[in-house]
């Protein structure tokens, strides 16, 4: 099963979720509680063990809208903003109580340094690839095939988190989403 976030498909980092687990410092986080916040430089990388976190931008009139996950799995951070020493612009939020492994950020850099030049391009390759993919498919695809291919993909994210949550990730409103849900199982 692919996930959601392409380059967990393209990159070997096995040895980075080791890293994570024996030098990540455990925090548990309550359901809409900020591992990261919009105006965070991030100086921190983390590896989700259990639950979700969502990436949140809100609009010029306030409104929240879900551009990202991290499931079990996982990494959460910012490694781009990491490396220019720039705000964030999105908020990584526990979607539900989580528990994560937590590293330096300077941890990951020295270990990257270590696996050499092709491993650094490759994980920026790979983020770029998956941002950009998304990027696409907001123009490429329908919503109705925006959903199919998030469900297909990760097919138990209707147990995870609330509707309106995959409705703001796939660009509708949650009444369009209740709309398609209910043609999709109807045909």
């Amino acid at each position: 099963m692919t996930d959601p976030n392409l380059y967990l498909d393209i990159l070997d980092l096995s040895e980075t979720r080791q890293l994570c687990l024996e030098k990540g410092q455990e925090r548990t986080y309550s359901k809409g509680q900020s591992f990261l916040s919009e105006t965070d430089v991030p100086r921190e990388l983390g590896l989700v063990e259990s639950g979700y976190f969502k990436y949140v931008v809100h609009t010029t009139d306030g409104i929240e809208k879900v551009v990202g996950f991290s499931f079990t799995g996982d990494f959460l951070g910012h490694i781009n903003y990491s490396i220019m020493g720039l705000p964030v612009g999105v908020s990584v939020i526990a979607g539900s109580r989580a528990k994560t492994k937590v590293i330096a950020i300077d941890d990951f850099f020295d270990f990257a340094i270590s696996k050499g030049l092709r491993f650094c391009i490759g994980v920026e390759a790979a983020l770029f690839h998956t941002v950009y993919s998304r990027y696409i498919d907001m123009y490429r695809l329908s919503p109705r095939e925006r959903y199919q291919k998030l469900i297909n993909q990760y097919p138990k994210i209707l147990q995870l988190m609330p509707l309106c949550d995959i409705a703001s990730y796939i660009g509708i409103t949650p009444i369009h989403l209740s709309r398609l849900r209910r043609e999709l199982h109807t045909s």
